[in-house]
């Protein structure tokens, strides 16, 4: 596995207008859908001038049980995850297989994306993106 870059950060918010609005104002990122969550799960992603999603956003008001431990405004809490672009896919579920680590695969190919989330040491949550891989 080879990481080439982080693809995006991803934000808890109680008050997912007021933190999009905050976004498309201090940023300049544009609001559009976010193709790959949930039904019933509210957010958005916060794109770039060239379109890509550099900033994801999650009420997770609308999430009941998921991220209930996650505190917005409390430290780190609001900031849930960061999101590594990859190449490698089986190699790195091999490598994690063989030293016993926990994680788990979302697979979005209809979307040409493959996932995988673990935790760091420190409680750090990562996200591994394979595009295409």
């Amino acid at each position: 596995m080879q990481v080439s870059g982080i693809d995006h950060v991803n934000v808890l918010t109680d008050d997912l207008e007021g933190t999009a609005r905050f976004y498309e104002r201090v940023l300049g990122l544009v609001r559009s859908e976010n193709p790959s969550i949930r039904a019933g799960i509210a957010g958005y992603w916060m794109r770039d001038a060239s379109g890509l999603p550099i900033v994801h956003l999650v009420d997770r008001t609308t999430a009941p049980g998921r991220y209930d431990e996650y505190q917005p405004g409390a430290p780190t809490n609001a900031l849930h995850h960061v999101a590594l672009r990859c190449t490698g896919f089986g190699a790195a579920c091999e490598r994690l297989d063989a030293m016993g680590l926990s994680y788990r695969v979302n697979d979005l190919r209809h979307i040409g994306l493959r996932q995988i989330f673990l935790t760091d040491p420190n409680a750090v949550n990562l996200e591994l993106n394979f595009n295409g891989d």
